[in-house]
């Protein structure tokens, strides 16, 4: 706290009257960030007019803030004061994000409910695999998208009900 309060300018004390610790500070940085990457992946697809288009949307606000942010987030994320605090509010945003997909799945596409849900959980989880895939092995980011896109909406439409 006391190197944070320094680089910032300010008392140490002030940086307490904020946050109790390091962790509540660092959850606090983790929060922005992911809040910034909700926002810009929902602004992406409220964009996109077809569930493809949103998924590629989405996809590509992925990837995008994994380019640009990845490694502040692998930092805050790897960082040990935050990891048990981080889990009720990861778990709540996942199911946010699997209920938006599943609304659109069966809203756009005819999936039922119930697999709409579990599909949607899937391939959230899959996402995050290809992007780990791609900071991993850097394999070409658009085919990587793309595979994943694709992979997904035939998954999806063999699901809806109306095939």
């Amino acid at each position: 706290m006391e190197s944070v309060a320094a680089a910032a300018g300010v008392s140490k004390g002030l940086g307490y009257a904020y946050f109790d610790d390091r962790g509540d500070l660092l959850l606090a940085v983790l929060n922005r960030e992911t809040l910034s990457m909700e926002r810009r992946i929902g602004r992406a697809v409220a964009e996109a007019d077809t569930f493809e288009d949103k998924m590629r949307a989405g996809t590509k606000a992925w990837f995008d803030t994994v380019s640009e942010r990845g490694t502040l987030f692998g930092t805050l994320l790897s960082t040990s004061q935050i990891r048990g605090k981080r889990d009720k509010q990861r778990r709540a945003s996942m199911r946010r994000w699997e209920s938006f997909y599943a609304d659109l799945a069966e809203q756009e596409l005819g999936v039922p409910r119930r697999q709409a849900e579990m599909a949607a959980a899937i391939l959230i989880a899959g996402l995050s695999g290809v992007v780990r895939r791609w900071v991993d092995s850097r394999d070409p980011r658009y085919l990587l998208e793309e595979t994943f896109v694709e992979f997904a909406m035939g998954g999806l439409r063999n699901l809806a009900v109306d095939r």
